[in-house]
């Protein structure tokens, strides 16, 4: 057995087991997020003891110096004293100064863009609570030249942080905001290549982020965004994204319901089947495509299915 202490207290773990399982099995409540490394969101700094190479892959450099690793791909080799992050090692504070419902489901929360906060459009970030370990990942739909950050929270049932944002949060609330992270973002070198982006929900946000950066940095070749919803009441950003597609002749706005009538503009049906009929015969595209783990998973599957080559599909699954 090994001994782990976190927060002043002592953990008995069994060697070879992942840190994060074994920690919270016994009522630590690290937080966490993915579990798979990608969110970052269980971060922790380690006091005493050295965290494995793999742990630290994905994490600043200077997080890593300072001895910051992700438990959920660490493995128990050694005794650790391990504490919770410093909010001001990882995070920046931001002033939420909107707040809206767009949907009985769906909150806009646009906040202040914190001094030298810098990211490319489509990525996310973690969302820390002050005075609290709450931490949740978040999609910007905001980009770079936007002057604040913008977040489409989708609002759980029993779900902590959205239900503090919901009930709790109002303009002048403080928030910390991590650094940006993921690889489903828009790059330059995309400008001549036809954008297909996809989603289900909330998975939007990225999406609008991406199409507007692309837009705005004078892509010229067609842009396809289909988004998905149960029903009407899901597509909670139609009229943006008309007036997008109004005022630019290659941006093509899809929104498909799988039940009930399609709004005037849209379709009814399967996502993943409309998702098929616009995918290109050869790797001329690029593909983003986020929302529900389910969903993501399907659409990127038809893709590869269609030959379509892995490189160009990004994903941004919301486990």
């Amino acid at each position: 057995m090994v001994t782990i202490t976190f927060q002043g207290k002592s953990f008995s773990c069994n060697q070879g087991e992942m840190l994060l399982d074994s920690l919270n099995r016994q009522g630590a409540n690290v937080p966490f997020g993915c579990q798979a490394g990608s969110c970052q969101a269980c971060l922790l700094k380690a006091v005493k003891g050295q965290p494995s190479e793999v742990s630290q892959q994905g994490i600043d450099s200077d997080l890593q110096a300072a001895n910051y690793f992700l438990p959920c791909i660490c493995q128990v080799e050694g005794d650790m004293v391990l504490t919770l992050p410093e909010p001001e090692d990882n995070h920046h504070s931001a002033v939420v100064f909107e707040k809206q419902y767009l949907s009985d489901s769906v909150v806009r929360l646009r906040t202040s863009c914190p001094d030298g906060f810098t990211y490319r459009a489509g990525q996310f970030v973690n969302l820390l609570q002050p005075n609290s370990t709450l931490v949740r990942s978040y999609s910007l739909a905001s980009i770079a030249s936007d002057d604040f950050l913008e977040f489409h929270i989708r609002l759980v049932a029993g779900g902590r942080m959205s239900s503090w944002i919901a009930e709790s949060v109002e303009n002048g609330s403080f928030i910390l905001v991590s650094d940006a992270m993921g690889r489903c973002c828009y790059h330059s070198e995309y400008r001549d290549q036809p954008l297909l982006l996809a989603g289900t929900g909330s998975g939007l946000a990225p999406l609008y982020g991406i199409a507007r950066q692309a837009l705005a940095d004078g892509h010229t070749v067609p842009i396809h965004l289909l988004h998905g919803g149960l029903d009407r009441s899901g597509l909670y950003y139609e009229d943006a994204l008309l007036a997008l597609a109004e005022t630019h002749d290659n941006f093509h706005y899809q929104s498909v319901v799988l039940h009930g009538d399609a709004a005037p503009s849209g379709i009814q049906g399967e996502l993943d089947v409309h998702f098929q009929a616009l995918l290109p015969e050869k790797n001329s595209a690029q593909l983003f495509l986020c929302g529900d783990t389910p969903m993501v998973d399907r659409l990127r599957d038809v893709a590869l299915a269609q030959g379509i080559d892995i490189r160009h599909v990004h994903t941004d699954a919301f486990g």
